[in-house]
Order: C-alpha cells, then sequence, then structure tokens
C-alpha cells in the first residue's frame, strides 16, 4: 500500500490565471483567507447569568496580494487597474493554482469578481543588481477553494 503523497509547500510557488490575461507565475500571495462574522444573541446578553450565544454570520471577504517580478505581466495588471482608476471597474475572475516543489497542483483558489485596487513597486535595485518585485493588491467578492 503506497503512502498518500505529503506535498513540500515550503518550496512551493503559484501560478496566476486573470481572464484575459497570459498566465503569470508570483514569488508571494498574501491574504488568501476564509472568517465568518461572529454573530451574538443580544437578548441573552441582556439578562444576568446569561452567557451569548455566538452563530455564524455574513462571510468577510478580505484582499489578496500577489508579488511578482515579472514586468511585462505587472504592467498589464497596471493597465487594468487604470481602468479601475478612470471609473471603469472590469471586475475578472482570478485563478491562483498552489504547486508544490515537484510543481503538481495541490491546491486553487477562485477569486470572484476581483478587480485591482492598488499597485506598488516594493523593491527597486540599485545599480542594476537584483529585482524589482511588484505587489498587486486585488479585491474580490469571495474565494472558491478546491483540491489540485
Amino acid at each position: 500500500m503506497v503512502a498518500p503523497r505529503s506535498p513540500d509547500l515550503t518550496s512551493g510557488n503559484f501560478q496566476v490565471l486573470v481572464d484575459g490575461m497570459p498566465p503569470m507565475t508570483v514569488t508571494t500571495v498574501s491574504g488568501l483567507g476564509f472568517e465568518l462574522m461572529v454573530l451574538e444573541d443580544h437578548e441573552a446578553m441582556s439578562k444576568p447569568g446569561w452567557s451569548p450565544h455566538r452563530k455564524p454570520g455574513v462571510e468577510k471577504h478580505g484582499v489578496v496580494t500577489i508579488s511578482t517580478v515579472e514586468l511585462e505581466k505587472a504592467a498589464l495588471l497596471g493597465q487594468w487597474r487604470d481602468t479601475c482608476e478612470a471609473g471603469t471597474i472590469q471586475r475578472k475572475q482570478v485563478t491562483i493554482i498552489m504547486h508544490d516543489s515537484a510543481q503538481v497542483p495541490v491546491q486553487t483558489f477562485v477569486l470572484e469578481q476581483s478587480w485591482p485596487s492598488a499597485i506598488q513597486i516594493n523593491s527597486v535595485p540599485q545599480a542594476g543588481a537584483g529585482w524589482i518585485q511588484v505587489d498587486v493588491t486585488l479585491a474580490h467578492e469571495g474565494i472558491e477553494r478546491t483540491r489540485g
């Protein structure tokens, strides 16, 4: 019997697919999280000796930040951001595929109705040494998570 594969996620990487743009690899992804608001029963809180009852509420959607050193593709994201700033918000589906060290897809995240809310040039090398890294913050309306 073969034991299930345990991926080495410490050396994994991410591929990002944005509708209408070529695939890009990114150096880091942050903000891929899931959170529900907690609702407390105010009736129970007003009675002495009663503890509040908590139940899940509405899903909270944070922002996702991707970082890349592929400047041509970062420029495409910048053009997308420019159209949003001009008042035409083009919401797109963004798929983030997490690979393990063997380049096998481990987890896929789909950001629904996404648009770039911020772009930042994070690192500018001096004297031509090093890489320029561009951080793009994506607002979205929800994350769908699947295996592989």
